[in-house]
């Protein structure tokens, strides 16, 4: 389920963060999660995780509110892609 270099080849652009969000929701439902927004330069950059392994995923956040760490952090980092939005619809996936 993660979004390869050929895949985001493949992915239209967007006038904004709205319909770049509506497409991969649409593609990935409940897998593509919001975790913030800040403002970075002139315009607000929303950060997504897509979820690749949802127990992991949760499992590692809820030991880092628990402890203020994670004993594998290397397990909890592969079980999400992260993706960036800004407001104008450019996207970056990190890989």
């Amino acid at each position: 389920m993660k979004i390869s270099r050929k895949a985001e080849s493949e992915i239209p652009e967007f006038s904004s963060h709205v319909l770049a969000r509506e497409y991969f929701k649409n593609r990935y439902g409940n897998h593509f999660v919001m975790m913030s927004s800040e403002v970075i330069g002139d315009q607000k950059v929303y950060f997504y995780s897509l979820i690749l392994n949802r127990k992991v995923f949760e499992d590692g956040q809820k030991q880092m509110l628990k402890d203020g760490f994670m004993a594998d952090a290397l397990d909890f980092m592969n079980s999400y892609q992260p993706v960036e939005i800004f407001e104008d619809g450019r996207i970056h996936i990190i890989h």
